[in-house]
């Protein structure tokens, strides 16, 4: 509403009268004073609001191009002189073996027993792979490309391929500062054939975007990493803690032949079995001796049941504070209970005995309620 239709018709006529040099009595020109800064506040009130709502807009739409420039941009840049578009697909090792998925989801589950918390920072299985080479393409002749690239570097290691080699995967590590958790692979003919490859396949696209592609070739399959989820920082969780895997260090996952390679899309939606989507691949010529039941590992959600051997300590931990309450009650008689609830007045009924009984009492039933609390949420999660 304006300032004009909030004028009434008396404010009208004591603002002729005092434009007209007309005398006024004391209590007009107070209610007329007091009218004008009415006025004059609500006119201050809308303007700071109106203010504050640009500044607001302004903000908000700051805050919009910031986010929609680092959507497609890294924060890294080049000597402060050109940013780094964000990959936006990559080439990649398909990890199919149902045997490494079980292992895998074994240790997921395992670890999710140990901090829930981690949950969201869990690998899928199905997407399970290895990495050789990432890059930006911004459009369908990018890729195509790109996919020219794949095909020229994959037949230069076929004859190598074409004898079904496999890598061996064992043993948990870490890497990017312990934020990421992968299983290792072992050192091998085939994994310097992998390295070569992934070398290759580097400098190509180097070639082909004009950009730098990420520095070096780490052989790893991902298992864990916390970069999936940036709150699990703001719950204090910066580092995968070592007591989450450290009985499991030394496991052994199988081995997976390298059938081919893909080319695969970070951002487009997954295939029907939940992996990535694929682009262009090059297939090996391999025989098929891999297993295609996945309905354990791939098809079932992880399985997070509570240690039963905690519960079953807290349960009996929790009978132990029932009884010690229970015997506390009944060594306490009549006179003593009405010295500890006895009236302020009455000094002679406190005493020293009762009041730490009473304590006694407070603190054996806060750590039962705790117990109880704590059994019940792990049997829910059953």
């Amino acid at each position: 509403m304006s300032l004009q239709e909030n004028v009434t018709e008396e404010d009208l006529m004591l603002n002729i009268l005092i434009d007209e040099g007309i005398e006024l009595d004391a209590p007009a020109k107070s209610h007329c004073s007091q009218k004008r800064k009415a006025a004059d506040l609500e006119c201050e009130d809308n303007l700071k609001e109106k203010r504050s709502l640009e500044r607001d807009s302004e903000s908000a739409n700051r805050y919009r191009r910031k986010r929609r420039s680092k959507k497609h941009l890294h924060v890294r840049d080049l000597g402060g002189k050109a940013m780094i578009p964000r990959p936006n697909y990559f080439v990649g090792i398909q990890v199919s073996n149902p045997e490494i998925h079980h292992v895998v989801k074994r240790i997921q589950e395992a670890i999710l027993r140990k901090e829930p918390a981690l949950c969201t920072a869990v690998v899928p299985v199905p997407t399970l792979h290895i990495t050789l080479a990432v890059a930006h393409l911004p459009d369908i002749e990018y890729i195509g490309r790109a996919a020219e690239v794949v095909d020229k570097c994959g037949s230069i290691h076929r004859e190598f391929f074409n004898k079904s080699a496999s890598l061996h995967f064992s043993g948990l590590k870490t890497f990017s500062n312990e934020q990421v958790l992968f299983a290792g692979i072992q050192e091998s003919e085939v994994l310097e054939e992998v390295q070569m490859m992934a070398n290759d396949l580097e400098i190509s696209f180097q070639e082909l975007t004009g950009l730098p592609t990420k520095k070096g070739f780490k052989p790893h399959l991902t298992i864990l990493k916390l970069s999936k989820d940036f709150k699990l920082r703001r719950k204090g969780m910066s580092k995968i803690s070592s007591t989450l895997y450290s009985d499991m260090s030394d496991t052994v996952f199988g081995c997976q032949i390298v059938r081919g390679i893909q080319l695969l899309s970070m951002n487009k939606p997954k295939d029907g079995n939940g992996y990535y989507y694929c682009s262009h691949q090059l297939a090996f010529d391999v025989p098929h001796s891999e297993a295609d039941d996945h309905s354990e590992c791939c098809r079932k959600p992880l399985s997070v049941k509570p240690n039963l051997e905690k519960v079953s300590q807290l349960q009996c931990i929790m009978k132990h504070e029932k009884d010690v309450i229970k015997r506390k009650f009944h060594s306490l008689s009549l006179a003593s209970l009405s010295s500890v609830f006895g009236k302020a007045n009455e000094p002679s009924c406190k005493t020293d005995d009762s009041d730490s009984l009473l304590k006694t009492l407070l603190v054996v039933s806060f750590a039962t309620v705790a117990i109880i609390a704590a059994v019940q949420g792990m049997s829910s999660s059953k």
